[in-house]
């Protein structure tokens, strides 16, 4: 669907095999379409009235549309900008705020509406001048609309926030007790080590420290082609590998 105007950045949707909702968003305008640097997220901002969903130009968005499905993602089509944020639903947007804010220490650059569902707060939260690749965002869905979700296929598992190091981890960690928060053990993922906490709504939240990183066990080159498991995993080797269906995939090459 789309391309849609979001105000602060144009995006097109679509699903995964799961059902997963994937949205591909430009990098701006950015924040300050609307607000000033120093002032982003202090003040609510309603979005465009010709952006939300029952006002928007549907013919010219349908112009804009490629009119037959692409047979086949070339390598020019290739993303190469990365993340550009995720979207959770809280069913208290001030809960999460203080969550994210007070807690995990992210400024909130954004309050908006829903584009698609004016009723429904939009907040969004990053590092710094919430950069694409910082930003976690939320809807507020209050409890009584809707009923809560079972983990499965096409639901997010759940999300991770990078810090620098191990010694930054740990201190997170002692912060999140002491908020009275529940939070996992540190645990060596080899390529990184996380611990998890919860939101207020439940979602699964990672701290992962920066490295070592992928290369630890495959060339940069050759990273995602080999079956790689931990040394914990390496007795099992044969049995896991039986289990596994094999992927062909292209050898993957950097965007020009």
């Amino acid at each position: 669907d789309g391309p849609f105007d979001r105000h602060y950045f144009t995006s097109i949707y679509l699903r995964d095999p799961d059902g997963t909702i994937v949205e591909i968003a430009t990098d701006g305008p950015g924040w300050t379409v609307d607000e000033a640097a120093g002032a982003l997220g202090q003040a609510f901002r309603e979005p465009p009235a010709d952006m939300i969903a029952q006002n928007r130009d549907e013919a010219r968005i349908a112009a804009l549309t490629w009119p037959e499905p692409v047979p086949v993602i070339t390598a020019d089509m290739a993303l190469a900008e990365g993340m550009h944020h995720i979207t959770a639903i809280a069913s208290d947007i001030e809960r999460t705020n203080a969550f994210l804010v007070d807690t995990l220490g992210l400024r909130r650059v954004k309050m908006t509406s829903n584009f698609d569902d004016p009723d429904s707060a939009h907040w969004y939260w990053g590092v710094g001048d919430g950069a694409p690749g910082t930003l976690i965002t939320y809807f507020e869905r209050k409890s009584d609309r809707e009923p809560r979700v079972r983990m499965g296929a096409g639901q997010t598992h759940h999300y991770a926030f990078a810090v620098p190091d191990e010694e930054v981890q740990l201190a997170f960690r002692e912060k999140l007790l002491r908020a009275g928060l529940r939070v996992s053990p540190v645990m060596d993922r080899v390529y990184f080590k996380s611990i998890y906490t919860n939101d207020p709504d439940g979602h699964i939240v990672e701290l992962a420290t920066a490295g070592p990183g992928f290369p630890v066990d495959e060339s940069v080159a050759e990273l995602g082609t080999q079956l790689m498991l931990p040394p914990w995993l390496e007795a099992h080797r044969r049995e896991i590998a039986r289990a596994v269906k094999p992927v062909n995939l292209p050898l993957w090459t950097p965007p020009r």
